[in-house]
Order: structure tokens, then C-alpha cells, then sequence
């Protein structure tokens, strides 16, 4: 970790370098360095143009974004909430939780065991490019309770600079720590990511540098549920573990370049010659790396954990993993000058795995370790359309020719009608389509540590993924539908164990979205309704909810404000459970958890570029009767305030 400092220290210094010896004053002349006086010109201002994209298809494709600018939402800051109707969450910021909506569930990571954690994590995958005209600049802060007592805060920063009209340079860093309400549940979590970009003509160039850190300590929930009706402060609350905690690091390097050949199309409009890509040339590159850690101090009377391997003496579990994927790709571009054409492109990857776990014990103070040694070979290809309002399309597909995963398949088809409705030219239909052939994650069929072992043989996983989606987003309007058949499906049954089932699951969901508005008077419903063929295997809420409303005004004729409230509700299931020692949600089916109202409060005002937002977080603590949980054990937050604050400078 040391070493990564001063690896990201060096880059940071050879970035701000040729900013400094590059820039200089708008509007000094050369020949004024020189001693000349000429007279003064006047000088033009730079018009603040900021450009926002993901790459996708290992660096195929551009996804534009927009620059957040809106005023709607700031004060939804939670991560595991931020695009969620309901989620599974263990109660504290920074802690595990994983979205409520199925279709949504994904390992983001290349590591099996944080995707509970996912959500915290910046990842190669999230990464925004930027390209700005000038220097652009975000902060966020956000602060709960105060700084003495079950403190929670978080701290972001970006900062974008164009070297070049053509090269820029993106920092980050995150900063997040929270004390808990309840005992033994405090949090850290950082990352710090500096990323470039190179976009010219020929050349299109990324790379980045990521290094993420969790730290939290583990409390194993609380030892009845009946607390919550206690006259205890919630700190004093008994939890099943005092002395346990877990770490996650992970760093990442990766880098995209693409080597473009085509020629200069004059441009009628601007009279200048525009570069017309016809076939790209791509290789990327990503190096991961993990290290997870649980360590166990309990007192030895302590009887949570059912099995313990290696003997009480033994006290951290330390499990480093390692992934290197090389990909090429060719790539045809679409002819803008062809009535009917399709881009087209293939690509071969070979991906090493390496790493080592707890193995089996030697004698009282000895144990081997257990090396993890794989890799996978594999070739894919796909069409696309990417121009044109008529029909968008995207099919592309990969199997795996060699290695652990060898046989594994994946096919994917998106296909968007753009339309006319309801007086919204953007309107579309999107239609989706997936089957995969999944092999097992390495680390559902094997793995060892102090409390859990497991060796399994498991069959690939086969799943057809169907989905339809309606939008008009000037009406702020938004119905899907999806549909899920799997076969031999991989969950992680009551003992907290992978497993898997032969018999079929079926998962069915309709989800809508709609905002309202009358005056000044704003109202936003999200419904996700979720049915599943074989509740042993899944567990799911039937309904999940969120209702937002909010009344919008202005003071002083610039000052925006809105002061509303927001309504997460899920329907009433057996909830997963957590487990500690792996970071996994399992299956439970002692008690269903659900139909209780998470009701906030708040108030979020606008000056120009600046955002500020009051909350009081589930008030229902206050004066309702239930469990407020949405994971077996463990309880959300009682009500607690909390305030926000965003600048962002961008001219």
C-alpha cells in the first residue's frame, strides 16, 4: 500500500507539472516576455464547455453523460440508495447492502466477496471522462449527528484539467467514515483515482490509476430483536460480536488505447475537414488486485460462528487474489454517408488469476497456504448501430475456448425504437436480451478460511434475461418489464454456503416510474412489483416502493428551494441475512422483516453553482411500532439529522 502512495504521488506531480510550465495569463503576448510594449488586446473569454463519457465493450464504445447540474435528489447521498426503490442493508454508511431489485444484483468488482460492498467502490467500469474547456472543480461534504457522538461524514472531491484541447487529467478522492449508532459497527472507507484521456483523430487513449480501502468493524448484528423496544440507548445495545472486523483493499490499473484509421470528410456546416474513423485498432488492459481480511479476537466463549478450523489462537483470516486481462479488438466504424450500415467488431482476451487463501492446518501454529492458479481464453464479436433515429441495435456475444471457465457463453442483444409521444421527440422503446452459460465463481466452489470451508462442484448456470423498457423523459415517465428463466442456480443457502438447485426459477418484474407536478407542487412515485417461481431459493419483496414529494419556490429570485419528504416501503419477507466472516447476505427463514414506512424529511436549496441540503433521517423512529430493518439482526438508523453541502466551479 506504501508503495502505491508514492506510485500515485509521482503520477500526481507529472501531472501538475506541464500545467504549470504550459499555462500562462489570458491575454500576455509573447513578445511582451521579451520587453516589447504593444497594445493591450482585448481578450476573449473562454466559453466553459464540460463533456462527459463511459467506455464500454473494453473501450468500444462511448456512453455520453450529462454534468449533474439538477437540483432534484442531492439530498439522496447513500450510495446503496442512490438508484434503489428498497435495499438490504446492515444499517451503518459504509457497511454492506445490496439493492432489493434482482434485476439490478451484479458482481461490479472481479472479487466474489465484495460485492455486498460494491456500491462503496469506484471501479474501472464507473469511471467518468471528462473533456473541459476550462479548470473544473466539485466538493462534497455531508455531515450526520455531530463531531463527538455517532458521527458519520463524507468528503469528495473532483478536480478536471485540460492540458491540452485534446489531453486531459481527472483526480478523486472519497473520504467517508462513520461511527454507528449501535456498538462495534464503526466505518472507514477511501478511494483515490487520478485518470487521463487522449482524443484525437487517430488516437483515442485512457488509463487510471484506482485504490480503494474498507475498513469496518463487525458486530454480527443484534443478539435480539426485541431492543428495539428498549429503553437502552441504542450504544449500549448487545450485539453478537465485540472484537471482529474486516478489510478490503483493492487497487487497479488499467489502460484503453485505439489506433483509428479512416480519412478527412469535408464538413459543409463549419467548412473544415472532419476525420471519419473506418476501423479501429484497440487493446486494453487492466491489472486488479485484492486483499481481504477478517480478523476474529473474540473471547473464546463466544459461540456465534458454528465452526472454527484452525483453533482459537488462530485470529485473522488473509485472502489475496490478483486478475490481469489483456483484450484486442478490431473494430469496423458505421458509414454516416450510407443510408443502411452496421458498425462491426472481434476481440480475444486472455484473462490470469492468481492468489492464495487460509489452507488446511499443519499443526498448532503452522498452516498452508492455498493457491489459487487459473486463467481463461476466450473470443467474441458483435454488430451494432449506433447512428441514425430509425432503428439502434447492439448484438455481440463471447465463449470461453480455454482455461477454468472454458465453455462458457454469452450472448447479449439490445435493440431501441426512437419515437415521437406525447409531444416528447425522445421517446423510445428498448428491448433487451441475455443468455449466459455461467461458469461458478472460482470462490463458490472453493474456499477456506477459519470459520467457512467449502468444496463444490457445480454446474455452469444457465440464465435467459428478457427485458422491455418505455420512456418519455420530458414527461419524466418510465415503464419496464422483465423476465428471468434459470436453471441450476447459484445462491448462498441458510448456512451461509454456495450452493445451487437443479429445479428451474422463474423471476417476473413490472417497475414504474412517474413524476408528477401541479404549480409548485412536485410528486414522484417508483413501484417495483417482483415475483418469484421458487421462494426456497430467492427471497425477494413482493411490492417495494419510493414516494417523493416536495413543494419548489424560490426566495429572493435566486435562491431555489425545495423542502419535501420521501417514503421507502417494502412489503413484508424473510430478509437475507448477513454473515461477517465472508461479507455474503445469505438465506434466512426464522422471520420476515418489512411493512414499516423509512420516512425522511428535508429541506435543499440551490444558489448558482452551489447545493445545499437539510435531512431528518427515518423519523419514524419516533412515534411508530415495528422493526425498522431490512436485514435480519440489523437495525437502519434511528432518526438522525443530517446536512450536505456541493460546490462545483467550472469557468
Amino acid at each position: 500500500m506504501l508503495k502505491a502512495r508514492y506510485i500515485l504521488f509521482t503520477v500526481l506531480i507529472l501531472m501538475v507539472l506541464p500545467i504549470f510550465v504550459m499555462a500562462q495569463p489570458r491575454g500576455m503576448d509573447m513578445q511582451g516576455q521579451q520587453g516589447q510594449q504593444e497594445e493591450k488586446k482585448p481578450v476573449k473569454e473562454v466559453e466553459s464547455k464540460v463533456s462527459l463519457w463511459y467506455l464500454s465493450g473494453d473501450g468500444a464504445f462511448n456512453d455520453s453523460t450529462q454534468l449533474d447540474t439538477l437540483h432534484n435528489y442531492k439530498h439522496i447521498y447513500h450510495p446503496v440508495f442512490k438508484n434503489a426503490v428498497s435495499a438490504t442493508y446492515t444499517g451503518n454508511y459504509g457497511n454492506p447492502g445490496m439493492t432489493n431489485n434482482f434485476f439490478q444484483r451484479g458482481n461490479q468488482t472481479n472479487y466474489f466477496f465484495l460485492q455486498s460492498r460494491q456500491d462503496y467502490l469506484l471501479t474501472p467500469g464507473k469511471i467518468k471522462y471528462i473533456n473541459t474547456t476550462t479548470p473544473y472543480t466539485r466538493f462534497d461534504y455531508s455531515q450526520s449527528e455531530n463531531k463527538s457522538r455517532n458521527n458519520e461524514t463524507r468528503f469528495d472531491v473532483v478536480h478536471s484539467q485540460n492540458v491540452t484541447p485534446f489531453w486531459n487529467w481527472t483526480f478523486r478522492t472519497n473520504q467517508e467514515k462513520s461511527d454507528g449508532q449501535y456498538s462495534a459497527q464503526d466505518a472507514k472507507n477511501n478511494f483515490v483515482a487520478l485518470n487521463t484521456s487522449y482524443n484525437r483523430d487517430q488516437w483515442n487513449i485512457y488509463g487510471g490509476f484506482i485504490s480503494n480501502s474498507i475498513k469496518s468493524s463487525e458486530n454480527g448484528g443484534i443478539t435480539n430483536d426485541s431492543l428495539l423496544s428498549s429503553a437502552l440507548d441504542p450504544e449500549y445495545w448487545s450485539t453478537n460480536l465485540t472484537e471482529a472486523r474486516s478489510k478490503f483493499n483493492s487497487i487497479n490499473y488499467y489502460t484503453t488505447a485505439e489506433y483509428r484509421i479512416g480519412k478527412y470528410d469535408f464538413d459543409p456546416v463549419d467548412s473544415v475537414d472532419v476525420f471519419r474513423p473506418i476501423l479501429g485498432i484497440i487493446y486494453s488492459f487492466e491489472h486488479d488486485r485484492y486483499l481481504q481480511q477478517f480478523v476474529d479476537e473474540e473471547d473464546t466463549t463466544n459461540t456465534f460462528f458454528a465452526n472454527t478450523y484452525y483453533g482459537n489462537d488462530y485470529t485473522t483470516d488473509d485472502i489475496k487474489y490478483r486478475r490481469i486481462s489483456n483484450v484486442f479488438q478490431l473494430k469496423q466504424y458505421e458509414n454516416p454517408n450510407r443510408e443502411y450500415t452496421f458498425g462491426k467488431r472481434a476481440f480475444l482476451g486472455y484473462e490470469l488469476y492468481r492468489g492464495n487463501t487460509p489452507g488446511v492446518q499443519v499443526n498448532d501454529s503452522t498452516h498452508r497456504r492455498f493457491d489459487i492458479k487459473y486463467s481463461n481464453l476466450y473470443i467474441g464479436g458483435g454488430i451494432f448501430r449506433e447512428m441514425g433515429s430509425f432503428w439502434l441495435w447492439n448484438f455481440d456475444g463471447k465463449v470461453n475456448l480455454a482455461g477454468r471457465n472454458a465453455g462458457e457463453l454469452e450472448l447479449n442483444g439490445m435493440i431501441t425504437k426512437p419515437f415521437k409521444f406525447w409531444g416528447d421527440s425522445t421517446a423510445s422503446m428498448i428491448f433487451t436480451g441475455t443468455f449466459e452459460n455461467r461458469v461458478p465463481d472460482y470462490f463458490q466452489e472453493t474456499f477456506r478460511s477459519n470459520h467457512f470451508q467449502w468444496d463444490n462442484n457445480f454446474d455452469a448456470e444457465q440464465r435467459l434475461t428478457l427485458g422491455a423498457k418505455f420512456r418519455v423523459p420530458q414527461r419524466k415517465l418510465e415503464l419496464a418489464a422483465n423476465y428471468a428463466a434459470i436453471n441450476n442456480f447459484l445462491y448462498t443457502n441458510e448456512e451461509a454456503v454456495p450452493d445451487q438447485t437443479a429445479n428451474e426459477l422463474l423471476v417476473m418484474s413490472v417497475y414504474a416510474d412517474k413524476d408528477f407536478n401541479y404549480r409548485r407542487f412536485h410528486f414522484r412515485t417508483r413501484l417495483l412489483w417482483q415475483k418469484v417461481s421458487e421462494e426456497r431459493y430467492l427471497h425477494l419483496p413482493e411490492w417495494s416502493a419510493f414516494v417523493n414529494t416536495y413543494y419548489q419556490f424560490t426566495i429572493s429570485k435566486v435562491m431555489f428551494t425545495q423542502i419535501g419528504a420521501d417514503v421507502r416501503y417494502n412489503t413484508k419477507y424473510y430478509a437475507d441475512a448477513y454473515e461477517p466472516a465472508t461479507g455474503l447476505f445469505y438465506l434466512q427463514s426464522e422471520k420476515e422483516y418489512g411493512d414499516y414506512p423509512f420516512i425522511d424529511v428535508y429541506a435543499t436549496l440551490r444558489l448558482k453553482r452551489t447545493k445545499v441540503f437539510f435531512k431528518w433521517m427515518n423519523i419514524g423512529t419516533n412515534f411508530l411500532d415495528g422493526d425498522y430493518m431490512t436485514t435480519a439482526n440489523y437495525p437502519m438508523p434511528r432518526a438522525t439529522f443530517r446536512l450536505g453541502v456541493s460546490w462545483a466551479w467550472y469557468d
